[in-house]
């Protein structure tokens, strides 16, 4: 009976000592179903998820690496192109410049932002009383400027109800929805859409596009915090898969709700649902 109940316990203390010497593979697997077998299987689930959280550090590392070195390489031939001395050059330089700035701050924004808030456990808002209108014509204005190419519509229903948001956050949500349905549809002539109508008690706004679409086993975690889908396109695409992540922070952070709907080759369509005020 004592080495019945002295085995496991050995076990559960050289996994223990395993795991706390750096070894993040080791296991109890007592598969016993009594009070140590779940106090095994606890310690087990506890290292998968130690195990899976640093690999996903070394993942935004890496990400964060890759995406921070690309803008930088550009800014770098953008300048030593502008100190050649043509002048034309230089403007055309200095507004890629600006662009690549941009792209920076945005992903440092993010980390910070999801930073803050797992410090926090929730977003700080400074909510205002805001119309639906303006936040869609501020994202599709934005829209329109870094992508005049792209076919892009926006449709805002008549004598919608305002929000109490905070604009700045809630209009980063509709920014990061449409630039992940312009980098996930290749092909440029596709249209992308803009929505906002009216619900029972609250306003929806919906962005849709006919791009390449999310497959059914990646749909579940698209908000898990840099979750990337497919590696190669993710590269290619850039982001170090905070976006959704963030948003879906926000929208929540408002008591609203966001739902991803797609289909692989079909494209993408994201329904955010705020309440409106009474």
């Amino acid at each position: 009976t004592a080495r019945w109940i002295l085995r496991p316990i050995d076990r559960l203390t050289e996994t223990a000592d395993a795991l706390g010497n750096g070894n993040l593979s080791a296991r109890s697997k007592l598969g016993r179903s009594d009070e140590i077998g779940v106090l095994g299987n606890r310690i087990d689930e506890m290292a998968d998820r130690i195990e899976a959280l640093l690999v996903t550090e070394k993942e935004l590392l890496a990400n964060v690496a890759h995406e921070l070195r690309t803008p930088l390489t550009r800014i770098g031939v953008a300048l030593d192109l502008a100190g050649e001395g043509d002048s034309e050059a230089a403007r055309a330089a200095l507004s890629e410049i600006a662009v690549d700035v941009t792209e920076l701050e945005a992903i440092v924004d993010d980390i910070l932002t999801a930073m803050r808030a797992e410090v926090a456990g929730t977003l700080p808002l400074r909510k205002a009383v805001v119309e639906p209108r303006s936040i869609a014509d501020a994202s599709a204005s934005r829209m329109l400027q870094r992508h005049p190419e792209r076919p892009f519509t926006v449709t805002v229903a008549d004598e919608l109800p305002a929000i109490d948001a905070d604009p700045m956050l809630f209009r980063r949500v509709i920014d990061n929805l449409l630039e992940n349905a312009h980098k996930y549809s290749p092909d440029r002539s596709t249209p992308i859409d803009l929505t906002v109508t009216r619900d029972v008690d609250r306003v929806c706004f919906v962005v849709e596009d006919r791009g390449i679409g999310i497959s059914a086993e990646d749909l579940p975690r698209v908000f898990t915090p840099f979750f990337r889908g497919d590696r190669s396109r993710s590269r290619e695409t850039g982001g170090v898969g905070l976006g959704l992540t963030l948003a879906k922070r926000i929208v929540e952070a408002h008591q609203g709700t966001i739902e991803v709907a797609s289909e692989v080759g079909n494209g993408t369509t994201v329904r955010v649902r705020v309440p409106w005020i009474a």
